[in-house]
């Protein structure tokens, strides 16, 4: 008997096995074939095309990292990717039943690295101007009239905002600036990614009005700005005027107020944070009813200190650096823009040397932009307009000599503007505006320069590249 059950068992799974082996047998006649594919990369673009398979609804397309792609056609085309970056490819055809949609196929495909021109011009369309380089080089922001912009120039994407303005961007994108969607003042705000996102300062101050954020650490990691404090009688009006500095720990979501320092005067109408540098120090001004004079903390805990500055024995004030728009230059070494001669009421193109403790004057409106090797970009009249940029290497020492940028370009880099194709319909024949040339901005390795003009079509923002390849008349 036992041997007749186990006869009978054994039937019974071979019969079961035979049954599963057809239905699978089964399953696998009914999928479809695996597409066969290529790709190719051209540029910062990967073309993917295959073969028709019978019996397809559609196909999946798939890059990684990136997205997956649905279509009926046999090609598909991935655009604005990232240059000189590996990428996976894979193709699936997708059946009426998805249990029989087919195996993929997966594909290595790099793009290809990108040959940068020595020079390119952009035309935000609702009229913003550059404001700020990353030290890494990549990323530009602008700013002005309540509209802002962030270009990446690695793939030459720019995005445009409107009610967001930008001052200062880290190496990751990360930028900072002022939201004006709600409040035409403006709110102290950060771009990450592609949403503007308001600062609470509420911690802060519960009457605040107008509030702007000017500087973030190149590892985006830590922000600075100012905000304007309606009660006067407030704890932090009574240190530092109605304009008051503030310090932002993004990874801890902290806001602080910096130390106040020894005042020189009482008559404190405002104080601000201009720049942070990459260690935190920071920079800022204090405007009293008589002077205007630059700030610097070593950090949010320590009082501020005065930078440069020179006063008579009834401590009215002589000289000193200061303006609202002094910025630190990319490691912090360098603080340029504007001094002040009290006695002869002129302001004055300056930049002081942190290292060596010694200021440089120059003449011209002010520095609108300096490299950490000692370059300075001088503009030739007051108030931040200008007809040429001009070039000034302080590392040679006085009597400091100036070079129009065009020259100063052709003969240290080999960058000739005057040859270069126009690449947009300007004013000018040459592509670069040399009329009111204003450079605002120049990278950590001190290969990448950032300037504005003013055209018919609005503000031009140009960026010369000096390790690019020359662009000329054919």
């Amino acid at each position: 008997m036992r041997n007749t059950i186990k006869v009978l068992m054994c039937a019974i799974l071979a019969f079961a096995f035979v049954g599963c082996t057809e239905s699978g047998e089964e399953n696998n006649a009914n999928r479809l074939a695996t597409p066969n594919f290529t790709a190719r990369a051209e540029g910062n673009q990967i073309t993917v095309s295959w073969e028709e398979v019978a019996g397809a609804a559609y196909y999946e397309v798939a890059l990684d990292p990136g997205s997956v792609e649905k279509t009926d056609k046999l090609i598909h085309r991935f655009d604005e990717l990232q240059y000189n970056t590996e990428y996976k490819v894979s193709v699936r055809a997708i059946a009426t039943d998805a249990a029989n949609n087919s195996d993929a196929d997966v594909k290595s495909v790099k793009t290809e690295e990108r040959i940068v021109p020595q020079y390119r011009e952009f035309y935000p369309e609702f009229g913003a101007a550059p404001t700020a380089i990353s030290n890494n080089g990549r990323w530009v922001v602008g700013g002005n009239d309540r509209n802002g912009y962030i270009l990446d120039l690695t793939t030459d994407k720019m995005v445009e905002l409107q009610g967001a303005e930008l001052y200062d961007v880290a190496d990751d994108g990360t930028a900072v600036g002022s939201d004006h969607s709600e409040n035409m003042d403006g709110d102290a705000a950060i771009l990450v990614g592609d949403k503007v996102v308001k600062i609470d300062l509420s911690e802060l101050a519960s009457s605040y009005g107008m509030s702007c954020a000017t500087g973030i650490t190149p590892d985006g990691e830590y922000v600075v700005g100012w905000y304007w404090e309606y009660d006067e009688s407030s704890y932090y009006s009574q240190q530092y005027g109605m304009v008051i500095p503030f310090c932002y720990d993004v990874m801890k979501d902290k806001v602080t107020v910096p130390e106040v320092g020894n005042r020189l005067y009482n008559d404190v109408a405002a104080t601000a944070i201009k720049a942070v540098a990459p260690d935190r120090t920071l920079l800022g001004y204090e405007q009293t009813y008589n002077s205007l004079l630059s700030l610097v903390w070593t950090d949010e805990y320590t009082p501020f200190e005065y930078v440069h500055f020179e006063y008579d024995s009834a401590y009215n004030p002589v000289y000193g650096l200061g303006d609202t728009q002094n910025l630190f230059s990319q490691t912090g070494r360098y603080i340029y823009g504007k001094a002040v001669d009290y006695t002869n009421s002129q302001e004055i193109a300056a930049a002081y040397d942190r290292e060596t403790q010694s200021i440089m004057t120059f003449a011209g409106g002010s520095v609108t932009a300096m490299s950490d090797n000692g370059v300075a970009f001088i503009n030739d009249v007051p108030y931040y307009l200008g007809t040429t940029s001009y070039v000034v290497d302080v590392t040679k020492g006085e009597p400091y000599e100036w070079t129009e940028l065009e020259e100063w370009l052709f003969d240290e880099h080999d960058v000739d503007i005057a040859s270069f194709l126009p690449t947009t319909d300007t004013d000018s024949e040459d592509g670069l505006l040399l009329e009111g040339v204003i450079t605002v901005a120049v990278s950590e390795n001190n290969r990448v320069i950032v300037g504005m003009t003013n055209t018919n079509q609005g503000w031009l923002t140009f960026v010369v590249d000096l390790d690019g390849a020359a662009q000329y008349e054919l």
